[in-house]
């Protein structure tokens, strides 16, 4: 088993995912789901809102695969 480290930023977006999932989903796999997608804003030059669009292709995905609740709240 291997947990996924993230940086704070991006493990509040993880923790706050798996709550939100409602249990459909553990721990590791909503960090491992996080750190893919942060991967694909390594090295981009403006960062101001890089946690939002990984919270958000997050939850996307987490939808798609049908566990997320509504984003709404």
């Amino acid at each position: 088993m291997s947990v996924t480290e993230l940086d704070p930023k991006l493990a509040e977006i993880a923790e706050n995912l798996s709550r939100r999932s409602n249990g459909a989903y553990d721990d590791e796999f909503v960090r491992d789901l996080v750190a893919h997608i942060a991967l694909e804003f390594d090295g981009v030059r403006v960062r101001d809102y890089v946690g939002v669009l990984i919270a958000k292709e997050a939850g996307d995905e987490l939808r798609r695969l049908h566990g997320m609740t509504s984003l709404s709240s």
